[in-house]
Parts: C-alpha cells; sequence; structure tokens
C-alpha cells in the first residue's frame, strides 16, 4: 500500500515485536532517505526530508489460531484491490497472493481455503 504496510511475523518470546518494529523502521527509513537522495532526488524535492518516514507508532494483533492468520491473509490480500490499485490481489507487486495461488492446498492453506 502506498501509505501503510501489513506484515505477518513471528517470534518465540514476548516483546520481541516492540524490537522489531523499531529496528525496520530506523533501517528502512535510513534507505528510504538514502534512496530519495540519490536515484529517486528528483521525488525528494516533493517533502522535506526532515519529516519521520514512518508514523509513530504501529497497530499489532496477536494470531492465536490457523484461522485467524488466514482472515487477516485475506484482508492483508484484499487492501490494494479495495484501494482501487489493482484488480486483482495477485497483481499487487508487493503481495504475497501470487504466492498462495501456486502453492498446492495440501501444502499450504491460503485464504482461499477459508473464504
Amino acid at each position: 500500500m502506498p501509505d501503510h504496510v501489513h506484515a505477518v511475523v513471528w517470534f518465540p518470546y514476548t516483546d520481541q515485536v516492540r524490537l522489531f518494529v523499531r529496528q525496520w523502521k530506523q533501517r528502512s527509513s535510513f534507505q528510504i532517505k538514502r534512496l530519495y537522495g540519490g536515484a529517486l532526488s528528483s521525488l525528494a524535492a516533493s517533502f522535506n526530508s526532515r519529516d519521520p518516514v514512518w508514523q509513530p507508532g504501529y497497530y499489532d494483533f496477536n494470531i492465536f489460531s490457523e484461522k485467524k492468520l488466514l482472515e487477516k491473509l485475506a484482508y492483508m490480500h484484499a487492501n490494494p484491490v479495495k484501494a482501487g490499485l489493482v484488480r486483482s490481489s495477485s497483481d499487487w507487486q508487493f503481495s504475497s497472493a501470487r504466492f498462495c495461488e501456486t502453492i498446492p492446498p495440501s501444502q499450504l492453506a491460503c485464504e482461499r481455503d477459508v473464504l
């Protein structure tokens, strides 16, 4: 999505999500600003380079069942379609929807098995 990101991550210990998100935001902010300073410098002129890349905070949701995981994947895959960015979720270049479509149902239960 142009203005937000969804991710499913798993950590074996509590409080690791907070550390992961902090590092993800720090590292990606650095890389994005470096990219805008170089290859995309003309685009960088449209915003203030001192502004943060990410909004403060984040929303996490603990998933404790396969059904809930598949529900969240379906929501994530439908996001760019609902936003009118693509016709099909598999058309969104950053989506895992194509992966779910190519894996036999016996190997991976994607959201098509839940809906």
